[in-house]
């Protein structure tokens, strides 16, 4: 562990108990238990009864992990590539919905397969694809560590100026036998494996199977963007920050994080069903799947409602 990691998780308290409870009370009048929920999960988070929303931003982070890899280079053609591609442009469904709630985007590489082909705007914290973790540890320790480190930096610039929130989603090929794996290892769930995929069912083996420290789970099983929302999220929680959850890849990222650290669950909002118990109850269930950061966008208008109620 890296001592900027240790840093941010002993700089981690609590979320604010009493906090969360004035946050819900505030709402209580409107008679909506939805909105007392999300209220009382940013007041505790924010440590203020006065919920704070109008600073905000969305985070994709993009990573490719070896055991989808298709065994060849698709270039301009990768599926990773094309949906970064969709959300720069703005035609993707998350571009839309961050413009009707003004909340800009950051596209960050965190691990894609064909980074060359990345949208120009795209950060690039140069990581890459991981190893197939079906045959050998994903990541080496070390590699798991920068990217510890690298989602850190990234959750410190995007709050140097000021920040109320953060939303993430996350993309890319083989994230579902990631999240099996690591589901398996961190939460001791067997998973169902609805798809039938038995590399789903034969990662989430390998997860129940094995024991290690909170990093090297990281580095068998997670990604690239694994390890950096992870980072992200510690140190979100390290300055008050609470975060918003979308998907299967960020809750992975959620329970790695709160391996670290239990407190920063505290933190973490899941925006709808399918996202790990890390982040408590979801606030919606509508069906979504893509986790590219949708889901928790369509939150963030009710988080503008209880803002405004707690002003």
């Amino acid at each position: 562990m890296s001592e900027t990691l240790r840093h941010v998780i002993e700089s981690i308290s609590p979320a604010s108990a009493a906090h969360a409870e004035g946050a819900r009370l505030r709402l209580a009048p409107a008679g909506v238990p939805v909105l007392e929920r999300l209220a009382a999960r940013l007041g505790g988070a924010q440590h203020t009864s006065h919920v704070r929303s109008a600073r905000r931003m969305i985070a994709v982070c993009l990573g490719d992990h070896g055991a989808g890899d298709p065994g060849l280079s698709l270039g301009e053609h990768h599926p990773t590539v094309i949906a970064a591609h969709a959300i720069a442009d703005g035609t993707a469904a998350l571009a839309t919905i961050a413009r009707t709630t003004h909340t800009p985007i950051v596209i960050v590489d965190a691990g894609a397969r064909e980074p060359a082909h990345l949208p120009a705007a795209a950060i690039r914290l140069g990581r890459v694809a991981t190893f197939d973790l079906l045959r050998e540890p994903a990541m080496t320790v070390v590699d798991a560590t920068l990217g510890l480190d690298a989602g850190i930096a990234l959750a410190i610039s995007l709050s140097e100026p000021g920040v109320d929130l953060l939303a993430v989603g996350a993309l890319g090929l083989g994230s579902e036998v990631s999240t099996a794996a690591l589901l398996g290892a961190l939460a001791r769930v067997a998973t169902t494996n609805a798809t039938g995929d038995e590399g789903v069912a034969a990662a989430n083996r390998l997860g129940l199977a094995f024991t290690g420290s909170p990093l090297e789970i990281l580095a068998a099983f997670g990604g690239g963007e694994t390890a950096v929302l992870a980072g992200l999220m510690l140190a979100a929680a390290s300055m008050n920050v609470p975060v918003i959850l979308d998907g299967h890849a960020t809750g992975a990222a959620a329970l790695v994080a709160a391996a670290f650290a239990p407190a920063v669950r505290g933190y973490l909002i899941a925006s709808h069903a399918g996202i790990d118990a890390a982040a408590g109850p979801p606030i919606f269930e509508v069906g979504l799947g893509h986790g590219e950061g949708t889901g928790a966008a369509m939150l963030l208008p009710l988080i503008d409602q209880v803002a405004a109620v707690c002003a």
